[in-house]
């Protein structure tokens, strides 16, 4: 008899270790049963010995994963077999596509971009690899003779001559295929490297299978995890801006699938169904950052989409040439359906690179994604049809608590000097901004009142970043008209340049030194500073000049500075347009002369006792009409 794992002859009969016989020659357990001949026996002159086979078995126990599993295989059967090539493909029944998914050679990585671009369709031509797959049973061929031009190709690049294809089944069902290339025409030696490898495939098959279900279990986990997040975001924002649901969806897509390009198509039936409209939104992987263009107006027709309203369908990127039209390089190309009503229809496309594919689970949660992304665009068209004045409601609180947020929680201090501010919001909310902002040593103040164009919540961010803004420049104590110049280029490059809906703001900006009496200011559009004089019981108007911000890139043409003091009971006012705009039922504005009257008439009141009494006489000369802007009213008096 002889040991089943080496083939040796075991006499003296081994050793006696814990109450298990080994053998003297490789060490392994003797399986203790009477056997006349050894259990599998290699043809004459195996190529690779029993601790190669050995070697083999104990890498199915020892990779962490599928990947690692693929990539050690073929780097230790490169290694052992010597040949020019070695691949290992894996079969995808639902996609009908053998696929290479590990390989190495002798030349390098440029024969290994070819051998990752190979895919082939089960019963192309019945090709040899179709052919090990469909039989389970392994298979040695020339490469000149097959029909596939692929094959021919790749042995010509390689200068390999034959091949051969083991099957990697369990019970007949085939996951994949180990590929060995020749540089000759040998049949006698991958009749040999057959025996073995078919020795290894069916553990081999087992560990793969192991892999691969462990591998769908946990990407099914973490795709249906991200699901139900990205379900829960779209439900949460779905009810508030259009392309914001879009830029949401193509966002949340990025968790359940890797791919070059994301994009989501609209078309938009015009009357009768004629002249429709095409829209892209679309997002890209780049090296650093995920890039998003949204709105995109797209030519073309684009009858490939129109063929697939209601199943995913994966096509060749040359099959869309609308698609190949923006200048996209070719790629895979998923088309998924997600809505498709009378108004319009939406799809999702997913390019991937042509030496990648889409795995059935991927296709699984996308489906599922795409079927949750269709209801979150519906509920916001019936949302925004049924609830509409809602919404609005809602956004308004919002706008206007932010706006209190903002707003100085203080006055600053000084002995010689008062100071005030106070806004009134309006119904339909606007973008209102005043500030007193004083540095950590008292040293100066700046003082400044603003007003962005646009109603609700954009409107108060906008009046957000542009307060974050001015108090990051303040710190290096810049001269007002820099400050004006900043908040032109901020608000120029990322509310204006891009958007559909531009943002802009009138500005006003004083500095005081707080050991002197001098007030430097620079305006931007904003308005006049009233200054009342004791000395003459007047108001003298200093027109602050300058243009709105934020709708020219270059506005040092229109640099305006000037400076202004206050003698001992002197005051000064700023204000915003909702002032001298507010109408009554008439349509008669309160104007700069009324202003300037309640002033005179409350001179001698304190300075935040005074801003209160216009606002009264601006709510009787209104009356019930309803306020149609904000009215924001900044005051600095000198004590007498």
């Amino acid at each position: 008899m002889s040991c089943v794992f080496c083939g040796e002859s075991y006499s003296p009969e081994g050793q006696f270790r814990s109450g298990k016989f080994h053998c003297r020659s490789c060490g392994r357990e003797w399986i203790l049963e009477k056997r006349r001949n050894v259990r599998a026996r290699p043809p004459e002159g195996p190529s690779l010995s029993n601790e190669v086979l050995l070697e083999f078995l104990s890498l199915f126990n020892t990779s962490p994963n599928l990947d690692d599993l693929l990539k050690n295989f073929t780097a230790l059967a490169f290694r052992k077999l010597g040949q020019p090539g070695i691949s290992v493909m894996v079969y995808e029944p639902r996609l009908d596509k053998i696929l290479v998914k590990s390989y190495r050679n002798r030349k390098g990585g440029s024969l290994e971009k070819v051998a990752f671009r190979m895919e082939i369709r089960k019963g192309e031509d019945s090709g040899p690899l179709s052919q090990c797959v469909d039989t389970c049973k392994s298979v040695y061929y020339r490469f000149q003779e097959q029909k596939i031009k692929q094959f021919r190709q790749y042995g010509r690049l390689n200068g390999a001559v034959s091949a051969l294809a083991v099957p990697i089944h369990l019970k007949k069902e085939v996951l994949g295929l180990i590929s060995v290339d020749y540089e000759e025409d040998n049949p006698y030696q991958a009749e040999k490297d057959r025996y073995f490898l078919e020795l290894i495939a069916s553990q081999f098959a087992v560990t793969l299978k192991n892999r691969i279900l462990f591998e769908v279990s946990q990407t099914q986990s973490r795709n249906f995890r991200n699901l139900h997040s990205a379900a829960l975001k779209l439900s949460s924002l779905g009810f508030k801006y259009r392309t914001e649901i879009f830029r949401v969806i193509l966002l949340s897509l990025t968790e359940f699938s890797e791919n070059e390009i994301y994009a989501i198509i609209e078309k938009t039936n015009g009357k009768n169904g004629k002249n429709p409209l095409y829209e892209g939104h679309f997002l890209f992987k780049g090296h650093k950052a995920l890039e998003i263009k949204l709105s995109q107006k797209l030519e073309g027709r684009w009858e490939s989409l129109l063929e697939h309203k209601e199943n995913v369908k994966l096509l060749e990127s040359k099959e869309i040439p609308e698609w190949e039209n923006l200048g996209f390089k070719a790629s895979h190309i998923a088309i998924l359906p997600v809505l498709h009503e009378e108004e319009s229809d939406i799809w999702i496309l997913l390019s991937k690179a042509l030496n990648l594919h889409w795995s059935p689970e991927e296709i699984d949660v996308l489906n599922a994604f795409s079927i949750q992304a269709g209801i979150s665009i519906q509920n916001f068209r019936l949302f925004h049809q049924s609830a509409e004045k809602e919404r609005l409601d809602r956004e308004i609180e919002i706008a206007k608590e932010l706006q209190l947020s903002l707003l100085p929680r203080k006055m600053p201090e000084h002995p010689g000097y008062d100071f005030a501010g106070v806004m009134r919001a309006a119904i339909g909310v606007g973008g209102d901004y005043y500030d007193f902002i004083t540095d950590p040593r008292n040293k100066e103040t700046y003082i400044c009142v603003g007003d962005v164009s646009g109603k609700g919540v954009p409107a108060g961010i906008v009046m957000a970043t542009v307060r974050t803004v001015i108090h990051s420049l303040v710190r290096l104590s810049p001269a007002p008209w820099e400050i004006i110049e900043t908040v032109n280029t901020y608000l120029y490059q990322n509310y204006f340049r891009d958007l559909l809906t531009p943002r802009f703001m009138s500005l006003t900006m004083i500095h005081w030194d707080r050991s002197g009496n001098r007030f430097r200011f620079s305006g931007g559009g904003q308005g006049h500073i009233l200054v009342f004089r004791r000395s003459t019981n007047s108001i003298e108007e200093i027109p602050t000049e300058g243009i709105v911000l934020g709708i020219d890139s270059e506005i040092s043409q229109f640099k305006n500075a000037g400076e202004f003091s206050l003698d001992p009971g002197d005051f000064f006012l700023m204000c915003t347009d909702g002032v001298w705009e507010a109408s009554n039922f008439q349509g008669e504005c309160f104007e700069m002369n009324r202003l300037e009257d309640c002033v005179l008439k409350n001179k001698d009141l304190s300075i935040s006792i005074l801003l209160e009494k216009i606002l009264e006489e601006i709510k009787h000369f209104t009356g019930e009409k309803v306020q149609a802007d904000d009215i924001t009213l900044v005051g600095m008096s000198r004590h007498s």
